[in-house]
């Protein structure tokens, strides 16, 4: 299947955007406190840069929360859900091309407990 490959393949030039991305970040403000201030800046007046950022916090609490139950649900390592809350989405796309969709093949319908939760 394409799916496993291509997930891994975006995950790795995403991973290669964020890198160039910080290091470009840090070339315009010469250091982190810098930058964070000017962040902190567009932030306060910009509205439309700050309604952009409380929709991405809300979006990340919303994965955030699924991993978690996704992780329980399938016995998988704690350790991807600290990654993903760190580096954002390249771990989360490197977890779901390694999961194991054999498992869910042969469970019948309405046996996922994380599914089985959902109103």
């Amino acid at each position: 299947m394409m799916r496993r490959p291509l997930l891994l393949l975006f995950a790795a030039l995403f991973f290669a955007y964020e890198q160039w991305s910080f290091y470009t970040w840090m070339q315009m403000h010469g250091t982190a406190s810098a930058g964070l201030a000017h962040a902190w800046m567009t932030l306060r007046q910009d509205p439309m840069v700050f309604m952009a950022w409380n929709d991405m916090g809300v979006f990340t609490a919303i994965v955030l929360v699924w991993l978690a139950r996704d992780l329980r649900a399938r016995g998988r390592a704690i350790w991807w859900w600290p990654a993903t809350l760190i580096m954002g989405c390249p771990p989360l796309l490197v977890y779901l091309a390694t999961g194991n969709d054999a498992s869910r093949r042969g469970a019948s319908p309405g046996s996922d407990p994380v599914v089985a939760r959902a109103p």
